[in-house]
């Protein structure tokens, strides 16, 4: 008969090694979302934009996606919008931007960007707007 002292053992590594596969695929998931088109080129419009540099300061570095935030965060191939917490040395703010593409053979254009900061929860600043309005087709 196996001892409760062996049985321990093997649930404390089964535990840590779950554990540890969680971890992996989390930042390799955060890692690859990190490589795609359309977060480079947000990032790049972010930190190319002077009044965006002007409130956070430079260097502009990007945190975590909450990627279990499906209504935030989400792309199905063809669009896609992301919510990225940004920080400079002046302040922190969240990046909010969408993309879009017409196949999945063709470059993703980012369509908006704002930058939401956090000691201004109620305003954004508009980086970027290339999305349609109903009443004259752009706006």
């Amino acid at each position: 008969m196996v001892s409760n002292a062996a049985l321990a053992r093997v649930a404390v590594f089964g535990g840590v090694i779950t554990a540890s596969t969680g971890f992996i695929l989390y930042w390799k998931m955060q890692d690859n979302l990190k490589k795609t088109e359309y977060y480079t080129k947000a990032l790049r419009i972010l930190r190319s934009h002077p009044p965006a540099i002007s409130l956070l300061g430079e260097p502009i570095k990007d945190g975590r996606v909450d990627l279990d935030d499906r209504k935030k965060n989400y792309c199905d191939g063809l669009k896609a919008q992301i919510e990225v917490p940004v920080r400079g040395p002046k302040q922190k703010g969240t990046l909010y931007f969408s993309a879009e593409r017409a196949a999945h053979t063709e470059p993703w254009d980012v369509s908006h960007v704002e930058l939401g900061l956090a000691n201004e929860p109620n305003r954004r600043l508009r980086i970027l707007n290339k999305l349609k309005t109903e009443d004259n087709g752009e706006e």
